[in-house]
């Protein structure tokens, strides 16, 4: 008899077959199930019987029965619930476990006999992935029927042909293209234009005439005829350099020779004086208002002149900025299109490239969807005439 991957080989094909590890658990899975599908009496006649003392691991085992020797016959052993095990102890208690009457309980995985002593465990084998069967180098199993160990092989036929459908994907297919573009773009920027109010040199300078007013003075140490001041201490007229009376004082004195003095010719001369000099000032002030009435005439009619002539060049720098601005965009518009000529060609190359290179891809990409289509199709087909028979084995031994 063959190994067990050999047989699974033989009907899922060599190009199917799966990893070793994955028929392993897929041999294992079959025998646990198909022992879960067997009837007592096909077990009963397979079974394995294992002797133990007082106690045995439950693993590995699909228990059927358990006995128990009185010295002279294996008694079969009641099983009853763990949380039983006290009153299977207890003389007193209708449950009490004899010799003749021996029972068992299954906790932690542990088969435990009531009266301990010497017993048999009388099971099927059961199988875990912690130690899965070795489809490589075993075509039997222990304690399993011959005829329906065939059915293992067909549950690991059809699992290995389930994991087939799903590694069956295709192959994925990308068609990319490079967006066309227009060489370095357009790129159409207009620079700012800025015009200022410029006079006639073009300097942006504007007409500026401040009129200065310089008041009149009259000399001597006191600065105006209203710094009056009164004479010293001893009512005398102080001299200005030996010679001159001070102005600050001029009313001082008339005041001193018509009071103190009452010289009025004296007097009357200092107040011809004073009046003289304020005559003078006062012709003096007018020269200086004519002088700064002309000032302002001439800086008005300078300002006038100065903005008509800043807005002749005002008017000429828009001007010009206008048309460098209209050649800017007519040179950009003949850049623009000379561009887009030019990635229309590029883009037209490139489509046809692409149209050809996407036509075979898509016949490569049709050729390997038949290929997988016909694989998956095939594996189904497989699958679903292997699950037809181990439906029908599973019934077959069931029925027996």
């Amino acid at each position: 008899m063959a190994n067990f991957d050999a047989q699974v080989i033989e009907l899922v094909g060599v190009t199917y077959s799966t990893d070793q590890d994955a028929l392993n658990q897929f041999i294992t899975e079959g025998a646990n199930e198909v022992i879960n599908a067997m009837p007592r009496s096909i077990m009963e006649r397979v079974a394995k019987e294992t002797n133990f003392t007082d106690s045995t691991s439950s693993e590995g085992h699909k228990i059927l029965h358990v006995l128990k020797n009185d010295s002279t016959i294996d008694q079969p052993c009641r099983r009853v619930p763990a949380f039983k095990r006290g009153r299977i102890q207890d003389s007193s208690d209708m449950e009490f476990a004899t010799s003749s009457d021996p029972a068992y309980y299954v906790q932690g995985a542990m088969i435990t006999l009531f009266p301990t002593g010497d017993g048999k465990l009388v099971s099927m084998p059961t199988y875990s992935s912690h130690s899965p069967i070795d489809a490589s180098d075993s075509g039997t199993i222990a304690n399993f029927p011959n005829e329906y160990e065939y059915l293992v092989v067909l549950y690991a036929a059809i699992k290995s042909l389930q994991q087939v459908l799903n590694s069956i994907v295709l192959a994925d297919a990308s068609i990319s293209y490079s967006n066309a573009s227009v060489g370095d773009g357009i790129a159409a920027a207009v620079d700012s234009i800025t015009v200022a109010p410029t006079d006639a040199a073009g300097t942006g300078s504007t007409a500026s005439t401040a009129s200065a007013y310089t008041k009149p003075t009259v000399g001597g140490t006191g600065d105006e005829l209203t710094d009056i001041t009164a004479l010293d201490s001893e009512n005398t007229i102080d001299d200005f350099d030996g010679n001159a009376i001070e102005v600050d004082q001029w009313f001082a004195t008339a005041a001193h020779l018509i009071e103190d003095q009452e010289d009025s010719e004296l007097a009357q001369l200092q107040i011809s004086k004073i009046s003289s000099y304020i005559n003078a000032f006062q012709a003096e002030v007018q020269s200086a208002q004519s002088a700064m009435q002309a000032t302002i005439e001439d800086a008005r009619q300078s300002t006038q002149a100065s903005i008509a002539t800043a807005g002749d060049a005002t008017r000429a720098s828009v001007a010009n900025a206008q048309n460098d601005v209209q050649a800017s965009i007519q040179k950009m518009q003949l850049s623009t299109q000379a561009s887009i000529q030019k990635m229309q060609l590029s883009t037209n190359v490139n489509i046809t490239n692409a149209a050809k290179t996407m036509e075979a891809i898509i016949q490569d990409y049709a050729a390997l969807v038949t290929e997988k289509t016909n694989e998956y199709n095939w594996a189904l087909g497989q699958q679903g005439k292997l699950q037809v028979d181990y439906d029908k084995g599973i019934q077959i031994m069931r029925g027996a």
